[in-house]
């Protein structure tokens, strides 16, 4: 078998597996092949490849990015199909290897893709690749008036550095998570995309802003988010700073987060004058600017 970048010549062949397979009722929702152009449009034209096998077509993979938004850049979806005669044969899965080394050529680092639960060959490809179930799409889409379910799964490569997802939670998302989301955002640029809510939403502390702020960190522009805002991010990381939050939290569905927990001093709580209260919030501060500096060093 010969690997192939996926040309227009190679398209009525490609167009014939294609059909085959939306036939079968268990590899796709859509019932028309497109055109070309349509093709060519949707499918990135450098992550897209088949099989060959005696002068003919014999399997294609395709990958789509899954937005143009630059915040997605580097994730994909991918497609893949192998004709009747050749399923079982091991070619689907040099297939998708293949695709799997040339998408981390091209700083690619997610691949998701979405199965029906019945198509048990395609799960199983997947998974054999590196590939994990993250969530099942109950009753997604229709195809020929019934409603059906789609397995997600994604792999991510080991090999391409991407940001990884971290969520600190408290309380109020008032105050220690919001200085908590300040510093690791600030120690972690590059490495972490830093996310704070609250299982309540208390509005920013103009203490926690103020006392931020004399150590350079603007938190000005900070919004009290709740965790439900959240809902479908992948976090890598969970944080809960209080214990209120920690004991009260929600599930968070999240089975690749690593989860810590810190119960930090609560500033907003002392009462006094306005220098006992200025002392409170800097003694917390600084305890968790060290907490924050050390989670980078050691987790990243």
């Amino acid at each position: 078998m010969k690997i192939l970048p996926l040309e227009e010549k190679h398209f009525p062949e490609v167009a014939t597996i294609y059909k085959e397979g939306m036939d079968t009722g268990k590899a796709t929702f859509e019932t028309q092949v497109p055109s070309w152009e349509m093709f060519d449009r949707k499918f990135l034209p450098e992550a897209r490849f088949v099989a060959i096998v005696e002068n003919s077509v014999v399997g294609w993979c395709t990958l789509a990015a899954v937005s143009s938004r630059k915040v997605y850049e580097g994730v994909t979806e991918n497609t893949i199909y192998i004709s009747s005669l050749h399923q079982g044969k091991g070619l689907g899965k040099k297939l998708l290897e293949h695709q799997i080394a040339k998408s981390e050529a091209l700083g690619i680092w997610m691949i998701q893709t979405r199965i029906f639960p019945h198509n048990k060959a395609s799960l199983h490809l997947h998974l054999s690749c590196g590939f994990r179930i993250v969530g099942t799409r109950e009753k997604i889409g229709q195809r020929e008036g019934t409603w059906h379910d789609n397995i997600e799964l994604e792999r991510r490569s080991k090999k391409i550095k991407y940001m990884k997802n971290l969520l600190i939670l408290c309380t109020g998302n008032s105050c220690r998570s919001q200085m908590a989301h300040g510093y690791l955002k600030e120690f972690g640029q590059g490495k972490l995309q830093v996310f704070s809510a609250g299982i309540e939403t208390h509005g920013l502390n103009p203490g926690a802003v103020s006392i931020m702020k004399e150590d350079g960190i603007d938190l000005s522009n900070h919004t009290s988010n709740h965790v439900d805002e959240y809902q479908g991010i992948a976090w890598d990381y969970i944080i809960t700073v209080c214990d209120h939050a920690y004991e009260n939290c929600p599930f968070i569905p999240a089975p690749n987060a690593k989860r810590f927990h810190h119960n930090f001093f609560d500033p907003s709580k002392v009462q006094g004058t306005e220098k006992e209260k200025h002392a409170a919030f800097e003694k917390a501060r600084n305890e968790i600017k060290e907490y924050c500096r050390n989670f980078i060093k050691t987790n990243l």
